[in-house]
């Protein structure tokens, strides 16, 4: 079984990037967030304790904690998801490649599985380019005070330069997301690192 993973920082276009591969080369596609309420269901205290902390509460239950409570709670939310990410692979029926995408891919998690670096890559938006892009995603988010959005915008920087630095330290792929490219470009850079397409 051959997985490609794509994993990054929120506001990286991940999701849409992912969609449009699998689209274009006969992926098929893992969506950790479309497999969130399988999780949940799935999710026992005693197995998956981050986990457990952070499923029930709403983001802006999540956005009022502190910081570093944020970052420290999604870091072992991650890190329980994965054990039920790596249960799903194995039983997705068929023999294709398989494209996994999510922000819960974090690279020392996914490093392991690797048989080839090349079959990862983490897309990580700019601080910049992520404050532009999140009150698109809804009057939610518009809406939050002033105060709650700046922790979570940090926070997001917080895991977001993890991200890079970690995969950096492992060797792994990492592409800047600044909107300097259109979506067609970025799924092409994707697609090229991760050796779906010729070329460097």
């Amino acid at each position: 079984m051959r997985v490609l993973w794509l994993g990054g920082s929120t506001c990286a276009g991940k999701t849409t990037v992912a969609r449009l591969l699998a689209a274009e080369h006969g992926l098929r596609l893992y969506s950790c967030d479309d497999a969130f309420e399988e999780h949940r269901r799935r999710a026992r205290p005693e197995r998956h304790p981050g986990f457990c902390r952070i499923m029930d509460l709403s983001g802006p239950e999540l956005c009022a904690l502190p910081v570093d409570q944020q970052v420290d709670g999604l870091l072992g939310f991650y890190q329980d998801q994965m054990e039920m990410i790596v249960e799903d692979l194995l039983q997705l029926p068929g023999s294709g490649p398989i494209l996994a995408e999510g922000s819960g891919l974090l690279p020392e998690l996914v490093a392991p599985l690797l048989n080839d670096p090349g079959n990862a890559l983490w897309m990580i938006a700019t601080p910049e380019f992520r404050r532009r892009r999140y009150p698109e995603r809804g009057s939610w988010v518009r809406e939050a005070p002033d105060d709650v959005f700046e922790r979570w915008m940090e926070r997001d920087d917080i895991l977001a330069a993890r991200r890079s630095e970690r995969a950096a330290a492992l060797g792994l792929a990492v592409l800047t997301v600044d909107g300097s490219l259109s979506i067609a470009e970025t799924t092409g850079a994707v697609a090229r690192r991760l050796g779906l397409l010729g070329g460097e």
